[in-house]
């Protein structure tokens, strides 16, 4: 059972750097790695639990955004290394995520992508290429299902 509600999250958050508009929600278990002053929220965002946020870039989530449960908004990752150490140098792009946009649950972002406004994103996609406005994407690699009028 969580301890505080979603408005007190969101105090919380905002008290430890995260920018973020009051009318936010914030459902229990935010995890980040690393800093959370690259974080910008916009107005009535919802974020669903277990959402996990990397550090080492900026990300930006949109007014009107929906975030469901366990989604991962990961902006660093690695360069290929040697054969002895294949995870290399790390490297950082940042994300933007579009107003209106809804990602849908367990749905992995990486870094350097930006979601268009008004995208829905399958449950269980993993982004790496931009995403087109008023648009559905699923799959792994995510790619183009339809266009939304």
């Amino acid at each position: 059972m969580a301890l505080w509600g979603p408005r007190s999250r969101r105090r919380i958050l905002s008290a430890f750097g995260v920018r973020m508009a009051r009318s936010v929600r914030v459902y229990p278990y935010i995890k980040f790695l690393g800093g959370v002053d690259h974080l910008v929220v916009g107005e009535r965002v919802f974020l669903n639990a277990n959402v996990l946020i990397g550090s080492g870039a900026p990300i930006t989530i949109g007014d009107g955004v929906s975030i469901g449960p366990s989604v991962q908004l990961l902006p660093t990752s690695h360069e290929i290394g040697p054969s002895n150490a294949r995870a290399g140098s790390n490297v950082s792009a940042p994300i933007v995520v579009g107003d209106g946009s809804w990602i849908g649950a367990g749905v992995t972002v990486l870094g350097g992508v930006t979601i268009g406004r008004g995208a829905v994103i399958a449950a269980g996609a993993v982004v790496s290429k931009d995403c087109e406005a008023d648009s559905v994407y699923g799959g792994v690699p995510a790619r183009l299902i339809r266009r939304i009028e």
